[in-house]
């Protein structure tokens, strides 16, 4: 099918006016998502004096950057919970110069330097090891109130008197626990003494034996909750949420689905399309509330912005154009950028694709921030952000990429992963998908320390669930 069939079936009526119009504003969208969250001049959102009214405070601050580098890289798997959103992490350390798990002690260290446990304050913190690492080392500092051990198992049919110590310890200082399910049979019973959590191999069950495991694992322990592994495709999650399992791990996540169609966009985001449009020509405001008047939706979504408890009326306002000048222009903007993420039909796993998305573009513009100007550090962040779009819409990253007004350098990264900004977005994805080797020949082909990357990516997964959670 080439692009212009696609853009038919997405663009029912007028195809060009309304592709044109989805483009332009995806444009607008992604440069006032940077300006909502106080991005681009190599400040972030806190960092800045004044009183904007698009500054807005959080309960939940980022995870602090890491102020020594350790000799590890650290590996960050997204936990996906039953609502399709990023509910935690499985944290683990490799070796930068091989595929092996890193010792006991240096993974303690990079975990510790990432304040993992003010991380596990509002997400899941998965951290495997062994009852030997928890006897050796001390592991309390990690402790919130969702850190999870995921404790290995031994191999022979004997539980020792040590294991079932330490289960009792990890317990006792406030943790919960984890087990693999692979040792169903062998270690039975001790699963049902002491998991919270149970691991289970999606790739190494049939479907039948998961579903016979699920039903008696619900009877033996009700409470139980399931955590799926080895997830390719995003059917298999949705399978997995069918039988109650709470949460899934895997490749999953930035696949595209085969079963999505191609996205028509609805009347509401065409409609906030032109307002944004309008809004950057420097419409009158009044202009700009007859547009909203074509869609009752809009409407409705306008008005809430204007009397929601962040702006502070004292009085509600009781029509859209009034809604629209207390707004302002900086104020509208920042809702309707973010409105158009969520505007019509979307698929649950935006939620997903979107702080992915988010956290791959600021990632790459931290980097770019201490060897580039503005500009450049706004490109590095849009390529981060488009390099999901495709999976995000459901469409080619061919069909994305040939209607909008990019640089060649960013439409080489995008389409052909060529020319000089092709290797920050291949880093980007390494430290994702936990790609150490890859992580630390293109951290030194770029001329960046590990720590820097380290830090950079702590900051960038911080700000991008911050981001989220202002937006919902």
């Amino acid at each position: 099918m080439n692009i212009m069939s696609l853009l038919n079936r997405l663009f029912p009526g007028n195809t060009r006016l309304a592709a044109d119009s989805f483009i332009s504003g995806l444009g607008i969208m992604f440069g006032f998502i940077k300006r909502v969250f106080g991005m681009g001049s190599g400040q972030s959102a806190t960092d800045k004096g004044g009183s904007s009214p698009m500054v807005v405070p959080v309960a939940s601050a980022p995870v602090k950057p890491v102020r020594k580098a350790p000799p590890v890289v650290l590996l960050r798997d997204e936990i996906i919970d039953a609502r399709t959103r990023i509910a935690g992490y499985r944290f683990s350390a490799r070796r930068p110069d091989s595929e092996l798990v890193a010792d006991a002690a240096s993974t303690l260290e990079i975990l510790a330097a990432n304040n993992v446990a003010v991380f596990a304050e509002r997400r899941l913190a998965l951290i495997p090891l062994s009852h030997e690492d928890w006897s050796r080392q001390d592991y309390r500092p990690l402790i919130g109130p969702l850190t999870t051990f995921l404790l290995t198992l031994p191999g022979g049919a004997k539980v020792s008197d040590a294991w079932n110590d330490v289960a009792a310890a990890i317990h006792g200082a406030g943790a919960r626990i984890a087990l693999a399910a692979g040792d169903i049979v062998t270690h039975r019973q001790t699963i049902l003494d002491h998991a919270d959590y149970l691991l289970l191999d999606f790739s190494a069950l049939s479907l039948s034996s998961l579903e016979v495991l699920l039903r008696t694992l619900r009877q033996e322990k009700p409470g139980l909750e399931l955590i799926a592994d080895k997830l390719k495709r995003w059917p298999e999650h949705r399978y997995c949420l069918s039988h109650g399992i709470a949460y899934c791990l895997g490749t999953f996540t930035t696949e595209p689905d085969e079963e999505q169609q191609a996205r028509e966009i609805g009347q509401s985001q065409l409609v906030l399309i032109e307002m944004l449009n309008e809004l950057r020509k420097d419409a009158d405001l009044a202009d700009i509330a007859q547009i909203a008047k074509r869609d009752p939706g809009v409407i409705v979504k306008v008005m809430a912005m204007a009397n929601s408890p962040m702006v502070g009326l004292a009085q509600p306002v009781v029509s859209i154009d009034q809604a629209i000048m207390v707004l302002g222009r900086e104020q509208l903007y920042r809702w309707l950028s973010i409105g158009m993420f969520r505007a019509g039909a979307g698929s649950p796993r935006d939620e997903v694709l979107l702080e992915l998305a988010l956290a791959r573009g600021r990632f790459l513009e931290l980097l770019g921030q201490g060897k580039h100007g503005k500009l450049e550090c706004d490109e590095f962040f849009l390529l981060g952000l488009l390099s999901l779009l495709d999976s995000l819409l459901g469409l080619p990253m061919n069909a994305v990429v040939a209607k909008l007004n990019l640089l060649p350098a960013l439409s080489e990264a995008l389409l052909n992963s060529s020319g000089p900004l092709a290797r920050y977005l291949m880093l980007s994805i390494a430290v994702e998908k936990g790609r150490v080797q890859n992580v630390a020949r293109l951290a030194d082909e770029l001329g960046y320390s590990l720590e820097a990357i380290e830090s950079a990516s702590v900051e960038a997964i911080g700000w991008a669930e911050e981001a989220v959670n202002q937006t919902k």
